[in-house]
């Protein structure tokens, strides 16, 4: 289902001379074969959290660690309390790897981008610091799941992410490839963002490749907050590498540092600096490539590309 609140479609129909038959003004009909799509001049809107929660009719579900909250309109209660059980299990999973948790239970919201509550509306999965809740978001192109080990991850990680993201240099994106780490390493699968079933360093080679991107050394040590796709799609498929070379007790021990991160981070975790270890990344790219044939990689990449213009339209 599409937003109609802000797309139109216009088919566009080819003006026949008054002396054409009907037969040819099918033909030019069928000559048209692609209909003409136009945006209005007012695109989506986002929606405050408060907004979302104060439009949608919620309906509950309790487990021990999570209290849930689903649209009613666009979720049903089995569907709905099928999530809240994955929550209970990725929680545990999550905790038998890093051994951190959060005390009492965890607002979960349910969302669905298609909900009549939300027209003209957008919003995406998210964790709310300040309030401690987590937003999963499901769309057309786009499961409620495909976010939620990463962000239950962030929730677990609480005391962490309150006193470093976005304040200690380096350490949002330490936060962001963690989260891609635990994804991964959770439940990877072609719904889970950020790499949809695709093999992380197909695409991290393809990223690198169109040169469009700067070096880890430049981004984890810049004054910039660095993109999206450098935190979680670059630099987590960089800490996967790490953990396939090194351990995933490492990357573990790294994600727990609590101060700046720099060169010497990575020498402490890892044994050599930041440039060393993303140029053996680099030198190890190429030789994956080899283990698919070019139409499997060519998909993967297709596929990839597709689902995050959709994502970021």
């Amino acid at each position: 289902m599409e937003h109609f609140a802000s797309v139109t479609q216009i088919e566009t129909v080819p003006i026949m001379p008054a002396s054409t038959d009907s037969f040819s003004a099918t033909a030019g009909l069928a000559s048209n074969s692609t209909a003409n799509f136009s945006f209005t001049q007012k695109p989506l809107v986002d929606v405050s959290d408060s907004e979302l929660r104060a439009r949608v009719h919620w309906a509950n579900i309790s487990t021990p660690r999570f209290f849930v909250h689903y649209d009613r309109v666009c979720y049903h209660e089995r569907e709905a309390g099928t999530i809240a059980h994955t929550l209970e299990d990725i929680c545990r999973t999550i905790f038998s790897m890093t051994h951190e948790g959060f005390y009492g239970q965890l607002q979960v919201y349910l969302c669905d981008l298609r909900s009549p509550a939300l027209l003209g509306r957008k919003t995406k999965t998210h964790f709310n610091l300040a309030e401690h809740s987590v937003y999963l978001v499901r769309s057309s192109f786009e499961a409620a799941e495909a976010e939620l080990v990463a962000m239950i991850s962030h929730a677990m990680r609480f005391g962490r992410y309150l006193k470093h993201y976005g304040i200690t240099p380096g350490w949002a994106m330490l936060e962001d490839a963690f989260a891609t780490f635990v994804t991964e390493r959770v439940m990877p699968g072609r719904s889970s963002y950020p790499f949809y079933g695709a093999d992380p360093d197909v695409i991290a080679q393809h990223l690198k490749g169109r040169g469009l991107l700067p070096s880890l050394s430049y981004a984890w040590h810049s004054v910039r907050f660095s993109s999206e796709i450098e935190r979680r799609v670059l630099a987590g498929a960089f800490l996967l590498y790490l953990g396939d070379t090194a351990s995933d007790d490492s990357v573990i021990h790294f994600s727990r540092w609590d101060d700046d991160i720099t060169s010497n981070t990575f020498e402490v975790c890892f044994g050599a600096s930041l440039d060393q270890l993303e140029e053996d990344w680099t030198a190890h790219l190429p030789k994956t490539l080899c283990l698919y044939t070019d139409a499997e990689r060519q998909e993967m990449i297709l596929r990839w590309n597709a689902v995050m213009r959709r994502r970021h339209s």
